[in-house]
């Protein structure tokens, strides 16, 4: 009988051995900085679960130049199979090269399901090849089942924010792929003791029909409309200090708006009034100066990712749908925050 410590010694020493090819799960790591992307080891631990469920293998496919050495960290995380594309055509994402690519392996290896990030790679690459492949596409799952009577894996996609969820599949459509959230799927654990060899996939040069040719000169990009800024401060009647809040938001890299007293008071334009009547936002941060905050107003923020409120009147309307409120006169605060960013 064997000893426990040779068991350890044997796992130690294990090699997982190159899987042949066919069917299975595959997920296309995504290469950012010439690191992995979390979500693509976050993939690799979802499709090791649906793997395991359909009795297939894991495998990975690593696009780019200079990529190789991460195949190490595909077999850790859990691939049985690491096909790797390394050219110097793959340096930077490019349609036509990349999905030339993909296109002849999945041909040749025929995947069940595919796992895309639901990245900048993955928004180009997955849907374009469920076209060529005749496969079925759910985007942004941030959960995955299976149904193992017919083999189709379900994904929860959420809608309205996140308050709901709806269960979509491709039952008839194969490939099945799906590209993930980013964070929705834990990350797997590392086994540095698991290693396999890297299969080289021959790059056939195709001409990305975008090139990067470098900067642009003598150009300046039109601005980012309001309703799709990342950022907005936005000034309502007890700001009191117009210029402030413009320095605030220079500050803070931001789009300047305000409400309707600001527009009233003639401090923004019409097409920086926050309102249903005039243009809805939804940026990652809204920054509130003096804002008493109407329905008009609120409805046309219902979208923002954080909202702060600056406004002296502790029964504010706008208060009760910030995440954090300030119960304050603007003129006092926004020096405070000026000082303390440019600290």
């Amino acid at each position: 009988m064997e000893s426990y410590l040779d068991l350890l010694m044997a796992q130690q020493g294990e090699v997982t051995i190159e899987a042949a090819g066919g069917g299975g799960v595959w997920v296309v790591a995504d290469v950012q900085d010439g690191s992995l992307a979390p979500v693509t080891l976050e993939a690799i631990g979802a499709a090791r679960l649906l793997a395991d469920s359909l009795g297939a293998y894991v495998y990975a496919v690593l696009l780019g130049d200079g990529v190789g050495d991460l195949a190490a960290v595909l077999f850790q995380a859990g691939a049985d199979g690491v096909r790797v594309a390394d050219h110097p055509a793959l340096a930077r994402l490019g349609l036509e090269p990349y999905l030339a690519v993909l296109a002849d392996l999945f041909a040749a290896e025929q995947p069940e399901v595919v796992l895309f990030g639901a990245t900048e790679q993955g928004a180009e690459l997955a849907p374009r090849m469920a076209q060529r492949t005749g496969g079925g596409l759910v985007e942004h799952v941030v959960a995955l089942d299976l149904d193992e009577s017919t083999r189709t894996v379900r994904g929860a996609v959420p809608i309205y924010g996140g308050e709901y969820f709806e269960v979509v599949a491709c039952p008839e459509a194969r490939p099945q792929f799906f590209t993930v959230e980013p964070g929705a799927f834990s990350s797997p654990y590392l086994d540095k003791f698991r290693k396999g060899e890297p299969t080289p996939v021959a790059v056939e040069p195709v001409e990305a029909a975008v090139r990067v040719l470098g900067p642009a000169e003598g150009f300046t990009p039109p601005p980012v409309p309001l309703a799709r800024a990342p950022v907005i401060v936005a000034a309502g009647r007890q700001a009191g200090d117009f210029a402030l809040v413009e320095e605030l938001a220079a500050a803070l890299g931001a789009q300047v708006a305000g409400d309707r007293g600001a527009w009233d008071a003639g401090w923004v334009e019409a097409a920086q009034v926050v309102d249903v009547r005039g243009v809805e936002v939804a940026p990652e941060v809204y920054l509130a100066v003096g804002i008493r905050g109407d329905t008009f107003h609120n409805a046309a923020i219902e979208g923002a990712r954080y909202i702060v409120a600056i406004h002296p009147d502790p029964d504010a309307p706008l208060f009760e749908v910030a995440d954090l409120c300030v119960e304050a006169d603007p003129r006092a605060v926004v020096p405070l925050l000026l000082k303390a960013y440019q600290a």
